[in-house]
């Protein structure tokens, strides 16, 4: 199942190399983070929601429990 970052980045045509890169962070450390094997604070939080123009929540929410309780939008996910 795609979390919600990696769904976004795609939709945006960005590969991981790419949001690493405006992170200023190595791709394999973003990777972790997208697939949520690394925790961030809420700084990198706000940074990552920024890079791939999603809401701070969308980048803590899994993006099966988005769509079951309906936090999930449009722009969070598909943009």
């Amino acid at each position: 199942m795609k979390s919600l970052l990696r769904q976004a980045r795609e939709a945006r045509g960005l590969t991981v190399e790419e949001v690493a890169a405006k992170l200023g962070i190595p791709p394999g450390y973003y990777s972790q983070i997208e697939r949520g094997e690394r925790s961030v604070s809420a700084e990198r939080a706000k940074q990552i929601a920024s890079a791939l123009g999603v809401s701070v929540e969308a980048v803590f929410t899994p993006l099966r429990y988005a769509r079951r309780v309906g936090t999930c939008s449009r722009s969070d996910s598909l943009a």
